[in-house]
Protein backbone atom coordinates (compact mmCIF):
# COMPACT_ATOMS: atom_id res chain seq x y z
CA UNK A 1 0.00 0.00 0.00
CA UNK A 2 2.78 2.24 1.15
CA UNK A 3 4.62 1.81 -2.31
CA UNK A 4 1.60 2.47 -4.11
CA UNK A 5 1.16 5.59 -2.47
CA UNK A 6 4.88 6.68 -3.37
CA UNK A 7 4.08 5.85 -6.69
CA UNK A 8 0.93 7.66 -7.18
CA UNK A 9 2.52 10.62 -5.69
CA UNK A 10 5.81 10.68 -7.85
CA UNK A 11 3.68 10.12 -11.12
CA UNK A 12 1.46 13.19 -9.80
CA UNK A 13 4.75 14.92 -9.37
CA UNK A 14 6.10 14.07 -12.69
CA UNK A 15 3.29 15.41 -14.28
CA UNK A 16 2.89 18.78 -12.72
CA UNK A 17 6.78 18.84 -13.69
CA UNK A 18 6.04 17.74 -17.33
CA UNK A 19 3.55 20.49 -17.67
CA UNK A 20 5.35 23.13 -15.92
CA UNK A 21 8.17 22.27 -18.66
CA UNK A 22 5.22 22.17 -21.36
CA UNK A 23 4.17 25.48 -20.14
CA UNK A 24 7.48 27.08 -19.80
CA UNK A 25 9.45 26.34 -23.18
CA UNK A 26 5.96 26.56 -24.74
CA UNK A 27 5.25 29.92 -23.65
CA UNK A 28 9.28 30.80 -24.97
CA UNK A 29 8.64 29.71 -28.22
CA UNK A 30 4.84 30.90 -29.08
CA UNK A 31 6.11 34.36 -27.98
CA UNK A 32 9.56 33.72 -29.87
CA UNK A 33 7.00 33.58 -33.53
CA UNK A 34 5.00 36.51 -32.27
CA UNK A 35 7.17 38.37 -31.76
CA UNK A 36 8.14 37.50 -35.02
CA UNK A 37 5.25 38.23 -37.23
CA UNK A 38 5.20 41.46 -35.28
CA UNK A 39 8.67 42.37 -36.46
CA UNK A 40 8.17 41.43 -40.01
CA UNK A 41 5.10 43.44 -39.87
CA UNK A 42 7.79 46.54 -38.74
CA UNK A 43 5.19 47.00 -35.88
CA UNK A 44 7.66 46.83 -32.76
CA UNK A 45 6.59 50.14 -31.83
CA UNK A 46 2.85 50.02 -31.96
CA UNK A 47 2.17 46.41 -30.21
CA UNK A 48 3.19 45.65 -26.81
CA UNK A 49 2.09 43.04 -24.49
CA UNK A 50 3.57 42.23 -20.65
CA UNK A 51 3.34 38.42 -21.32
CA UNK A 52 2.95 35.30 -23.10
CA UNK A 53 0.63 32.44 -21.09
CA UNK A 54 0.60 28.54 -22.66
CA UNK A 55 -2.34 26.45 -21.79
CA UNK A 56 -0.57 23.42 -21.58
CA UNK A 57 -3.27 21.21 -22.34
CA UNK A 58 -4.42 22.43 -25.72
CA UNK A 59 -0.77 24.40 -26.60
CA UNK A 60 -3.12 27.57 -27.00
CA UNK A 61 -0.99 30.96 -25.94
CA UNK A 62 -2.64 34.32 -24.88
CA UNK A 63 -1.29 37.79 -24.37
CA UNK A 64 -1.82 39.63 -21.43
CA UNK A 65 -2.13 43.14 -20.91
CA UNK A 66 -1.62 44.42 -24.52
CA UNK A 67 -1.63 47.67 -25.51
CA UNK A 68 -1.59 49.17 -29.16
CA UNK A 69 -0.06 52.21 -29.92
CA UNK A 70 2.07 54.80 -28.25
CA UNK A 71 2.81 53.25 -24.88
CA UNK A 72 1.96 57.11 -23.58
CA UNK A 73 -1.32 56.93 -25.47
CA UNK A 74 -2.50 53.66 -26.96
CA UNK A 75 -5.39 53.37 -29.33
CA UNK A 76 -6.63 50.64 -27.53
CA UNK A 77 -5.49 48.38 -24.57
CA UNK A 78 -6.70 44.96 -23.91
CA UNK A 79 -6.45 42.95 -20.61
CA UNK A 80 -5.98 39.27 -22.95
CA UNK A 81 -5.86 38.46 -26.39
CA UNK A 82 -6.34 34.13 -26.25
CA UNK A 83 -5.75 31.88 -29.15
CA UNK A 84 -8.13 29.31 -29.37
CA UNK A 85 -6.38 27.54 -31.99
CA UNK A 86 -2.36 26.58 -32.67
CA UNK A 87 -1.82 29.67 -34.36
CA UNK A 88 1.32 28.77 -36.41
CA UNK A 89 0.63 25.82 -38.31
CA UNK A 90 -3.09 26.20 -40.02
CA UNK A 91 -4.62 29.18 -41.48
CA UNK A 92 -7.98 29.16 -39.77
CA UNK A 93 -7.72 31.41 -36.74
CA UNK A 94 -9.85 31.60 -33.38
CA UNK A 95 -9.36 34.50 -30.94
CA UNK A 96 -11.49 35.68 -27.92
CA UNK A 97 -10.42 39.09 -26.30
CA UNK A 98 -11.27 41.62 -23.77
CA UNK A 99 -10.92 45.44 -24.09
CA UNK A 100 -8.98 46.52 -20.64
CA UNK A 101 -11.19 49.19 -18.93
CA UNK A 102 -9.85 52.38 -19.77
CA UNK A 103 -10.54 56.27 -19.28
CA UNK A 104 -10.70 57.88 -23.09
CA UNK A 105 -8.50 60.37 -21.48
CA UNK A 106 -5.38 58.07 -21.20
CA UNK A 107 -6.14 56.82 -24.94
CA UNK A 108 -4.98 58.30 -28.10
CA UNK A 109 -6.52 61.58 -29.36
CA UNK A 110 -8.46 60.10 -32.23
CA UNK A 111 -9.29 56.90 -30.05
CA UNK A 112 -10.46 58.94 -27.46
CA UNK A 113 -12.80 61.97 -29.71
CA UNK A 114 -14.37 58.91 -31.10
CA UNK A 115 -15.27 57.14 -27.54
CA UNK A 116 -16.21 60.44 -26.18
CA UNK A 117 -18.42 61.49 -29.56
CA UNK A 118 -20.11 57.72 -28.40
CA UNK A 119 -20.83 59.34 -24.99
CA UNK A 120 -18.04 57.42 -23.21
CA UNK A 121 -16.27 58.16 -20.51
CA UNK A 122 -14.32 55.15 -19.71
CA UNK A 123 -14.41 52.03 -22.52
CA UNK A 124 -14.48 48.49 -21.70
CA UNK A 125 -15.79 44.96 -23.51
CA UNK A 126 -14.63 41.92 -25.65
CA UNK A 127 -15.41 39.85 -28.26
CA UNK A 128 -14.17 37.72 -30.39
CA UNK A 129 -12.72 36.64 -34.36
CA UNK A 130 -13.39 33.46 -36.21
CA UNK A 131 -11.68 33.15 -39.53
CA UNK A 132 -11.89 29.49 -41.73
CA UNK A 133 -10.79 28.96 -45.12
CA UNK A 134 -13.13 26.36 -46.99
CA UNK A 135 -12.29 25.51 -50.41
CA UNK A 136 -11.76 29.13 -51.60
CA UNK A 137 -14.32 30.93 -49.44
CA UNK A 138 -12.40 32.71 -46.20
CA UNK A 139 -15.32 32.95 -43.59
CA UNK A 140 -15.18 35.35 -40.57
CA UNK A 141 -17.49 36.18 -38.05
CA UNK A 142 -16.52 39.35 -35.83
CA UNK A 143 -18.63 39.97 -32.28
CA UNK A 144 -18.11 43.04 -30.54
CA UNK A 145 -19.48 43.91 -27.25
CA UNK A 146 -18.70 47.54 -26.14
CA UNK A 147 -20.16 48.49 -22.35
CA UNK A 148 -22.84 51.16 -22.45
CA UNK A 149 -22.14 51.53 -26.45
CA UNK A 150 -23.80 48.16 -28.64
CA UNK A 151 -23.30 44.81 -29.66
CA UNK A 152 -21.74 44.53 -33.25
CA UNK A 153 -21.89 40.85 -35.36
CA UNK A 154 -20.24 40.78 -38.55
CA UNK A 155 -20.33 37.69 -40.73
CA UNK A 156 -18.53 37.48 -44.25
CA UNK A 157 -17.58 35.17 -47.04
CA UNK A 158 -14.85 36.17 -48.91
CA UNK A 159 -13.44 34.41 -52.35
CA UNK A 160 -9.80 34.29 -51.99
CA UNK A 161 -7.17 33.73 -54.46
CA UNK A 162 -4.71 30.94 -52.85
CA UNK A 163 -2.68 30.69 -55.83
CA UNK A 164 -0.52 33.80 -54.74
CA UNK A 165 -2.14 34.83 -51.08
CA UNK A 166 -1.33 33.77 -47.85
CA UNK A 167 -3.67 34.20 -45.05
CA UNK A 168 -0.65 34.97 -42.64
CA UNK A 169 0.43 37.82 -44.75
CA UNK A 170 -2.93 39.14 -45.17
CA UNK A 171 -3.87 39.22 -41.65
CA UNK A 172 -0.81 40.71 -40.87
CA UNK A 173 -0.67 43.56 -43.65
CA UNK A 174 -4.25 44.40 -42.20
CA UNK A 175 -2.99 44.48 -38.98
CA UNK A 176 -0.19 46.67 -40.22
CA UNK A 177 -2.49 48.99 -42.11
CA UNK A 178 -4.90 49.34 -39.93
CA UNK A 179 -2.30 49.89 -36.60
CA UNK A 180 -0.14 52.20 -39.60
CA UNK A 181 -3.79 54.43 -40.38
CA UNK A 182 -3.63 53.51 -43.95
CA UNK A 183 -6.37 50.57 -44.32
CA UNK A 184 -6.47 52.13 -47.76
CA UNK A 185 -3.41 50.43 -48.36
CA UNK A 186 -4.80 46.30 -48.71
CA UNK A 187 -6.82 47.95 -51.67
CA UNK A 188 -3.81 48.25 -53.61
CA UNK A 189 -2.26 44.54 -52.52
CA UNK A 190 -5.08 43.20 -52.47
CA UNK A 191 -7.91 44.85 -54.14
CA UNK A 192 -8.20 41.63 -57.16
CA UNK A 193 -7.20 38.50 -54.82
CA UNK A 194 -10.64 39.12 -52.49
CA UNK A 195 -14.01 38.89 -53.79
CA UNK A 196 -17.11 39.69 -51.20
CA UNK A 197 -19.64 36.93 -52.02
CA UNK A 198 -21.69 38.13 -48.82
CA UNK A 199 -21.61 40.20 -46.00
CA UNK A 200 -23.81 40.78 -42.91
CA UNK A 201 -23.80 43.08 -40.33
CA UNK A 202 -25.91 43.62 -36.81
CA UNK A 203 -26.17 45.35 -34.65
CA UNK A 204 -27.51 45.90 -31.26
CA UNK A 205 -27.95 49.50 -29.25
CA UNK A 206 -27.11 49.45 -26.12
CA UNK A 207 -26.71 53.03 -25.37
CA UNK A 208 -24.87 54.29 -28.58
CA UNK A 209 -27.69 55.49 -30.47
CA UNK A 210 -29.71 56.81 -27.85
CA UNK A 211 -26.78 59.58 -26.87
CA UNK A 212 -26.41 60.31 -30.79
CA UNK A 213 -30.16 60.48 -31.66
CA UNK A 214 -30.59 63.25 -29.31
CA UNK A 215 -33.65 65.08 -29.83
CA UNK A 216 -34.21 63.23 -33.30
CA UNK A 217 -37.86 62.44 -32.07
CA UNK A 218 -38.16 66.56 -32.25
CA UNK A 219 -37.51 67.29 -35.54
CA UNK A 220 -40.46 66.75 -38.06
CA UNK A 221 -40.43 63.49 -40.57
CA UNK A 222 -38.96 65.36 -43.52
CA UNK A 223 -36.37 67.23 -42.07
CA UNK A 224 -35.22 63.60 -40.29
CA UNK A 225 -35.50 61.55 -43.94
CA UNK A 226 -33.25 64.42 -45.98
CA UNK A 227 -31.13 63.93 -43.51
CA UNK A 228 -30.84 59.94 -43.94
CA UNK A 229 -30.35 60.53 -47.34
CA UNK A 230 -27.57 62.69 -47.22
CA UNK A 231 -26.01 60.37 -45.54
CA UNK A 232 -26.36 57.72 -47.77
CA UNK A 233 -25.04 59.85 -50.60
CA UNK A 234 -21.83 60.48 -48.03
CA UNK A 235 -21.55 57.00 -47.42
CA UNK A 236 -21.33 55.83 -51.00
CA UNK A 237 -24.55 54.02 -50.94
CA UNK A 238 -26.76 55.63 -52.89
CA UNK A 239 -27.38 59.00 -54.46
CA UNK A 240 -29.37 61.84 -52.36
CA UNK A 241 -33.07 61.79 -53.11
CA UNK A 242 -32.57 58.71 -55.22
CA UNK A 243 -35.08 55.56 -54.74
CA UNK A 244 -32.79 53.90 -52.58
CA UNK A 245 -31.27 56.03 -50.73
CA UNK A 246 -35.19 57.28 -49.77
CA UNK A 247 -35.86 53.54 -48.57
CA UNK A 248 -32.74 53.34 -46.95
CA UNK A 249 -33.58 56.65 -45.00
CA UNK A 250 -36.86 55.40 -43.81
CA UNK A 251 -36.34 51.78 -42.77
CA UNK A 252 -32.81 54.03 -40.36
CA UNK A 253 -35.79 56.92 -39.17
CA UNK A 254 -37.75 54.29 -37.34
CA UNK A 255 -34.87 52.50 -36.24
CA UNK A 256 -33.57 55.57 -34.84
CA UNK A 257 -36.79 56.53 -33.06
CA UNK A 258 -36.86 53.23 -31.59
CA UNK A 259 -33.30 52.06 -31.32
CA UNK A 260 -32.88 47.67 -30.82
CA UNK A 261 -31.69 45.97 -33.37
CA UNK A 262 -30.69 46.71 -36.81
CA UNK A 263 -29.45 43.95 -39.57
CA UNK A 264 -27.90 44.72 -43.15
CA UNK A 265 -26.80 42.27 -45.37
CA UNK A 266 -24.90 42.69 -48.97
CA UNK A 267 -25.44 40.10 -51.16
CA UNK A 268 -23.90 40.87 -54.54
CA UNK A 269 -25.67 38.68 -57.90
CA UNK A 270 -21.77 37.55 -58.21
CA UNK A 271 -18.77 38.46 -56.12
CA UNK A 272 -17.29 41.47 -56.18
CA UNK A 273 -13.47 41.95 -55.58
CA UNK A 274 -12.48 45.17 -53.44
CA UNK A 275 -11.09 47.11 -56.36
CA UNK A 276 -14.94 46.62 -57.89
CA UNK A 277 -16.38 47.86 -54.72
CA UNK A 278 -13.79 50.71 -54.89
CA UNK A 279 -15.15 51.92 -58.51
CA UNK A 280 -19.47 51.44 -57.80
CA UNK A 281 -18.58 53.31 -54.81
CA UNK A 282 -17.05 56.31 -56.32
CA UNK A 283 -21.00 55.79 -58.69
CA UNK A 284 -22.46 56.34 -55.44
CA UNK A 285 -24.00 53.14 -56.44
CA UNK A 286 -23.54 50.26 -53.75
CA UNK A 287 -26.64 49.57 -52.52
CA UNK A 288 -28.43 48.74 -55.78
CA UNK A 289 -24.86 47.22 -57.03
CA UNK A 290 -24.90 45.11 -53.76
CA UNK A 291 -28.17 44.72 -53.18
CA UNK A 292 -28.34 45.71 -49.94
CA UNK A 293 -31.00 44.98 -47.55
CA UNK A 294 -31.62 46.66 -43.82
CA UNK A 295 -33.95 45.34 -41.65
CA UNK A 296 -35.66 45.69 -38.41
CA UNK A 297 -37.13 43.33 -36.03
CA UNK A 298 -40.30 41.99 -36.96
CA UNK A 299 -43.20 43.29 -34.63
Amino acid sequence: MAKTVSFLILAACAVIFALYLIQKFGAEYAEEKIQQRITNAGLQALIEYDSVHLDPFTLTPSLENVRFGPNSAPWLNFARISFNSYLFKQPNLDVDFWIKETPVNQLSRETAALFRQAGLKHVLGKGSFQSTLEGDTLESHLNLDIKDAGKLDVISHTQVSKQDLSLVDLRTDLLASVALGQPEAILYLYGEQLSIEQLSITYQDTGLLQHLSGDWTQHPNEWRILKLSQLMDQLKLAPQASSNALDLARTLDQYLLEPTTLSLIFSPSDAMNLKQLTLIAEQKMLAQQTKLKVTLPAN
